[in-house]
């Protein structure tokens, strides 16, 4: 009988688990909130509810083997404590593993959530056949995962490839992690959403008329359909901000490609012009065109998968 695995992608608006099995196919997944207004243990409830119902729908005979968890946020895998999640406030040293495993009876893994999209990707998805790739992902903050010579890329700390947090300039918006002039600060759908209010604070011509914490880059997708000035400015300025970063990435380390995932990809169309330009603009290891800039193709089942691939090659610690 296939083994089947079960694997958890929190963010820091919505939480994605899934029953997976051992070739990285989704059977079942759940999506919900994740609150985290509310206390990491109140999180962790109900994230052992959801894992329970999933679970139960394994094959007879078929109890999931393990638990893998993708964080936003510095791990200590080898202790299974969340260290800190920037957009997830009080969570600060959280034996996470401990609690779930406890509450789920199964082994636990933690890992970066995009290490585990990164995965994904690589072996299932855009990525595949690529032997030195980087993953990002923009949603609420912005993540990387790299895989180099065919291996994911752990580094020697705590966390590695924190490209939201690589810097665009001195000065810049507050961070998250409470820097300024982050990545983050412009191309996550959080920094999407600030560049839009900060358009509609200065007053300047846009066809949106509602409230402007209700301006996400779904809405601003929307708008930029119809031409509007406000999205496109925003988008071209997101584009902008990825595309010099990405040119250092590629410049430092000779990967052939880059997958871009999360929810603001939905507006790649928008982002990619701008992205390209400043990319092409500075990438001097070889022509532009000879890169791979790619979306995923397996979307939110891409950390899914990546954890059921970490957990049939045995690459955690049994808690």
């Amino acid at each position: 009988m296939a083994k089947h695995y079960l694997a958890m992608d929190v963010g820091g608006t919505n939480i994605i688990a899934g029953l997976v099995d051992e070739e990285g196919r989704v059977a079942a997944r759940h999506r919900f909130p994740t609150r985290s207004s509310r206390s990491p243990e109140e999180v962790m409830e109900d994230m052992a509810a959801h894992l329970r119902e999933l679970a139960a729908l394994a094959p007879e005979g078929g109890k999931p083997e393990a638990l893998a968890v993708g964080l936003p946020g510095w791990i200590n895998q080898q202790a299974g404590i969340l260290l800190k999640a920037p957009n997830m406030p009080g969570w600060v040293d959280v034996p996470m593993a401990e609690i779930m495993s406890r509450a789920l009876h199964l082994p636990v893994c933690l890992e970066n959530d995009t290490n585990l999209y990164a995965l994904g990707e690589w072996l299932h998805g855009a990525g595949r056949g690529l032997d030195n790739l980087l993953v990002v992902t923009l949603g609420t903050g912005v993540g990387g995962g790299l895989i180099l010579d065919g291996r994911l890329w752990n580094g020697s700390f705590a966390s590695a490839v924190e490209i939201g947090h690589l810097p665009l300039g001195p000065g810049g918006a507050l961070c998250g992690c409470g820097r300024r002039g982050c990545l983050e600060t412009v191309a996550s759908a959080t920094g999407m959403s600030r560049l839009g209010r900060q358009w509609l604070a200065e007053g300047r011509p846009t066809g949106y008329d509602g409230p402007p914490e209700e301006l996400t880059p779904k809405v601003m997708h929307s708008l930029a359909q119809k031409g509007d000035p406000l999205a496109l400015a925003v988008f071209r300025e997101a584009g902008e901000a990825l595309g010099l970063v990405l040119s250092a990435i590629f410049n430092l380390l000779g990967i052939e490609g880059v997958v871009l995932g999360g929810g603001a990809t939905g507006a790649f169309e928008f982002i990619r012009p701008s992205l390209w330009a400043s990319l092409a603009a500075r990438v001097i290891i070889t022509e532009p065109e000879n890169l791979k800039l790619l979306v995923s193709r397996l979307g939110e089942d891409a950390p899914l998968a990546g954890g059921a691939a970490l957990l049939r090659e045995n690459m955690y610690t049994r808690s």
